[in-house]
């Protein structure tokens, strides 16, 4: 099951704030007007509110504690809820079971939900290719000279679509009053400090706003007021479920107990020891608000059982539910008969929909700097005239953020006149839309053969309403280079586009034999490349165009006789077809990544050197059975006719390119490869997600097509451990092939 798995290094980033900032309590200053409060419940009995306090990964017990009212015939007239109180509160008013509610927290993928950036397989192809250059994946935007970082660690993408698909039963209230159960979820003004209690509009991006950590989650503009989580003005809202109408206040607290003298043992210790302070000092001042016959739950939970702990928020929900029971005589006061109890449920409001509408239109609140008709063409998975299909709204929603224009996509149904239809919300980027990327390159096989590389990348993105954007990257090390393209997408829709690009580089060339170096040289060349092609949105593209380069190689020690012609030129047609919906670049556990490549060398048209073609195939497939994965992996690259020159021969050799063998050690006219590696999540190290594994490789290169055989074939394989760090994948591990060639790899930098 999902849910216990590991958080990510990012909800780690998202928690370790949460600790430091989450726990400034202010006053209340907003309140309900009594005027519109909603109405009181027959005088026959007095009413009773239900406030859920904040929590963080502790609100799981106010599950258990709706569960354990519900099996007391203890009704609820009221409902008022801070920030994961505000979640479980909404969910339960909007209609949700309790039995459905544990099945969410059970199931969800809480590092997935808390995730810092947009999921890859949603990113658009174009974005996907920026993984191809060894770049951090944090961008901070750059305005004129000026930085401009996120305003929260997270955007919260992955958490409004969890927010909008859980309450759409009740998409169509907006009147909290007419919910379920009459509820308020409470905020906190960003700007003031003020508690904003928020009693209709949409349900989900009201909930959104109250779970809002500062700096952790971004916060949510309502009615022009920047809104964060609840936490910061009132954490327990006794006042508000009060002047909703309550007789009886049953106030539900969460929040975490003061750590004692043994265990102040550290800086986030001590972090958390002030969150405490304040959130009990605000918590304090609403529990003076009880009195008489109302009832405070303190939940208790075990000491490893913290506020941050999401992938545990199961566990607490029987805490939540022990907590009323052990004290049932004060809740039975409160209890109806089981025929009053049915009559009253069966007199609540239902908000929920009987079934999936019909969607009549489809609109844009577009705040972004891109056409309408760029992000139209992504909501293909949409039909008109068709019920409304989540997992297909969930699904545009996703390759709509991939272009990575927007903070925020986010979906709502919208009445005109007698139709109903689909409204998408697009939220402009607080920061960029030009980027600044900075990245690192290392590897070494412990024979001398290292290299090393620091990056700066400039990208400025929608320089149209197109989508056209260029990128500058300047490489300095070992291999230094400067690559600088454009990306321009045509027509209306922007799938077609135009991309011309200039590559200036300065690579290693070695020959050895075994493990013996002959020759060091150095490969200078300055590529243009001109191509036109269409992106398959999200997973794939085709190009076809020219490339004329031309170089020369400098000696830099070892036998002259080995070096190739000091100069060439290149010339090339080419088309390529590319796939590519992996999750992830660095450690891959689900999706396939496959290229088609033909080039076309020719003498007259493009001044090559030489006559000649090539085919080049690739693929790659990953699968995961929970923390076990599978990498499978297909190389085929042949010179079809003619003869390649030096410049254009394949090569082969090095960390998982048949392991023990030197970089780039092998060169030919035909190149093949076969690999498998298996891999396995084996926790965190330094917060930082931690694998190991190992691969087997067998392939070779040939001159001829009729060489290729499996008994001139080379195996290779190695023993690995990896970690994704913040500056990128780091790997070590130990790597041998056939003929007794043996190396140790430490490599920082993609490598599969």
């Amino acid at each position: 099951m999902h849910g216990r798995r590991s958080p990510s290094f990012e909800l780690a980033l998202v928690l370790s704030v949460l600790l430091a900032v989450a726990g400034a309590v202010v006053h209340a200053q907003g309140v309900v007007d009594p005027a519109t409060s909603p109405p009181p419940p027959p005088q026959h009995r007095r009413s009773i509110g239900l406030v859920l306090s904040g929590g963080g990964a502790r609100g799981g017990a106010h599950i258990g504690v709706l569960k354990a009212l519900e099996e007391l015939h203890v009704p609820v007239d009221y409902l008022a809820g801070t920030s994961i109180g505000a979640v479980i509160g909404g969910f339960y008013a909007s209609g949700m079971t309790v039995p459905e509610m544990e099945k969410l927290v059970e199931s969800l993928e809480w590092d997935r939900a808390f995730l810092n950036f947009t999921p890859r397989q949603a990113k658009s192809y174009r974005r996907k290719r920026d993984d191809d250059l060894f770049l951090v994946d944090q961008k901070p935007g750059l305005v004129g000279r000026e930085f401009r970082l996120p305003v929260g660690l997270v955007q919260g993408q992955v958490i409004d679509t969890i927010l909008s698909r859980e309450t759409l039963r009740a998409s169509e209230v907006e009147d909290f009053d007419q919910l379920l159960i009459p509820f308020r979820a409470v905020a906190g003004d960003l700007a003031t400090g003020d508690a904003v209690i928020l009693k209709s509009g949409s349900l989900a991006r009201s909930l959104r706003a109250s779970m809002s950590i500062p700096a952790a989650l971004a916060p949510i503009e309502i009615d022009g007021r920047l809104l964060v989580d609840g936490g910061i003005a009132m954490n327990m809202p006794v006042d508000v479920a009060r002047q909703m109408g309550a007789d009886v206040v049953i106030a539900v607290d969460i929040s975490s107990t003061l750590l004692t003298r043994a265990t102040l043992r550290s800086v986030l210790d001590v972090t958390a020891q002030l969150t405490n302070l304040l959130t009990r000092a605000g918590n304090e001042d609403q529990r003076k608000k009880l009195h008489g016959d109302d009832i405070l739950v303190r939940p208790e939970f075990g000491e490893d059982l913290s506020s941050v702990t999401f992938a545990r928020m199961g566990e607490s929900i029987q805490a939540g539910y022990d907590a009323v029971m052990a004290h049932r005589a004060q809740f039975e006061v409160l209890a109806l008969s089981a025929t009053a109890y049915d009559a009253f449920l069966a007199a609540r409001k239902d908000p929920r929909m009987r079934e999936l509408p019909i969607i009549d239109f489809v609109r844009l609140a577009n705040k972004g700097p891109i056409a309408d008709s760029i992000v139209q063409t992504r909501l293909d998975d949409i039909h008109v005239g068709q019920p409304l299909d989540v997992d297909a709204v969930e699904r545009a929603m996703d390759k709509v953020y991939g272009l990575e224009y927007y903070q925020n996509v986010r979906y709502g149904l919208v009445k005109d006149s007698t139709l109903t239809g689909l409204e998408f919300e697009l939220d402009k980027r607080s920061w960029g839309p030009n980027y600044l990327q900075l990245g690192m390159e290392f590897s070494s096989a412990g024979k001398g053969d290292a290299l090393f590389g620091l990056a700066a990348s400039y990208l400025r993105t929608a320089i149209n309403d197109r989508g056209g954007e260029f990128r500058t990257t300047f490489v300095i090390g070992d291999e230094p280079a400067l690559t600088t393209d454009l990306y321009q997408p045509l027509g209306p829709k922007g799938l077609f586009f135009l991309a011309p690009e200039l590559d200036i580089a300065s690579t290693q060339y070695n020959v050895f034999r075994g493990d013996d170096r002959l020759l060091a040289a150095q490969k200078r060349q300055a590529l243009l490349e001109l191509a036109v092609g269409r992106e398959l949105p999200s997973w794939g593209e085709y190009r076809f165009g020219i490339r004329e380069a031309s170089g020369n190689y400098e000696l830099r020690v070892g036998d002259p006789a080995y070096m190739p012609d000091k100069n060439f030129r290149v010339g090339q047609f080419f088309g390529r077809f590319a796939v590519d919906t992996m999750d992830s670049v660095s450690f891959p556990r689900l999706g396939s990544l496959a290229s088609v490549e033909w080039r076309g060398s020719r003498r007259g048209p493009l001044s090559a050197d030489t006559d000649f073609d090539q085919v080049l195939i690739s693929a790659a497939h990953a699968k995961t059975w929970g923390r076990h994965t599978i990498l499978t992996s297909l190389r085929y690259d042949a010179t079809v006719s003619g003869t390649a020159p030096v410049d254009s021969l394949f090569q082969m050799g090095g960390f998982f390119d048949l392991s023990g063998i030197n970089r780039n050690e092998l060169a030919g006219q035909y190149a093949v490869r076969l690999g498998a590696a298996y891999y396995r999540r084996i926790g965190n190290l330094a917060l930082f997600p931690a694998f190991a594994g190992f691969t087997v490789e067998v392939g070779n290169v040939w001159q001829t097509r009729g060489d290729i055989s499996l008994r001139r074939s080379i195996v290779g394989g190695s023993f690995w451990g990896g970690v994704s760090t913040p500056v990128g994948p780091v790997y070590v591990g130990y790597g041998r092939a056939e003929g007794g060639l043996d190396a140790f790899y430490i490599a920082l930098g993609r490598v599969f």
